[in-house]
């Protein structure tokens, strides 16, 4: 490309930036599209506006109507659901997002981080969608419960983990309606210390949505998920579902808190 003209060499010189600002862990995922001439990297040539773009998330070019794979959406038994695969179920994501959010969006294929068929359900996280946001549902008629009357958004410490990207991204966990029977007894410090990949709290409000539009069911009847996310005080956030007045709840454990029903989900990112 360089010899064909200064042209050509500032291009490779905007390309060679855009690639070094958005990193390694997300340049994949965008190449392809970058590729094909479907997004115009030439725009975002200073740190600023590519975190502006990215916080959009995957927005789809050219718009097509998402399928819902022959499913009768919100009544999917739970049977049907494990038979999808990990691909039909980042598919339905499209769906769903399109009918939650009214958001057009789309999650390149390298995206899938690899795993084992044990991790089943993949996650499709939008970097445009906050904590707040995933906790309200969007248009999701979802009775819902938290311990505080401000934005989670404010009171969450953006800097840790998954919780700190602002692209979007996959995790995959285990297909699992109550939180992991292994993860039970361990407290937030012991999966910190021990540096297990576990499910964040967006990442668990996401999926309870998604699978409660999908099928009417709800996750965590008889457990707590522990995520491995953060409160700005230090404090553990946890979801569950209140099955008297059928809420999900949003709470706090602290850090060293453990309990048989307050589990953790392991994920791959």
């Amino acid at each position: 490309m360089i010899k064909h003209g200064n042209a050509d060499i500032e291009t490779v010189g905007l390309w060679a930036n855009f690639s070094s600002v958005v990193g390694q862990a997300l340049w994949p995922a965008l190449k392809t599209s970058v590729g094909r001439g479907k997004f115009d990297f030439s725009k975002y040539a200073t740190v600023a506006a590519v975190r502006s773009v990215l916080r959009r998330a995957f927005l789809v070019d050219e718009i097509q109507r998402a399928a819902n794979l022959g499913l009768n959406i919100g009544h999917v038994p739970k049977d049907e659901v494990a038979d999808l695969s990990v691909w039909d179920m980042k598919h339905l994501h499209q769906l769903f997002y399109l009918n939650a959010f009214g958001l057009y969006l789309g999650f390149p294929d390298e995206l899938m981080p690899e795993a084992s068929d044990e991790f089943a359900w993949p996650i499709c996280v939008p970097g445009i969608i906050s904590n707040e946001v995933a906790f309200q549902s969007g248009k999701i008629d979802i009775s819902r419960w938290k311990h505080t009357n401000d934005s989670l958004d404010s009171i969450m410490d953006s800097t840790r983990g998954r919780d700190a990207w602002l692209h979007s991204f996959i995790v995959r966990c285990r297909p699992n309606w109550e939180a992991d029977e292994d993860m039970k007894n361990l407290s937030g410090d012991d999966i910190e210390n021990a540096k297990t990949d576990v499910m964040m709290f967006r990442e668990r409000l996401i999926l309870g949505t998604f699978l409660f539009w999908l099928t009417g069911e709800h996750l965590d009847r008889e457990t707590i998920t522990l995520t491995g996310s953060r409160y700005r005080v230090g404090l553990v956030p946890h979801v569950d579902f209140y099955s008297d007045d059928r809420r999900v709840g949003v709470g706090w454990a602290v850090p060293d808190d453990a309990h048989d029903y307050l589990r953790s989900r392991q994920t791959v990112s």
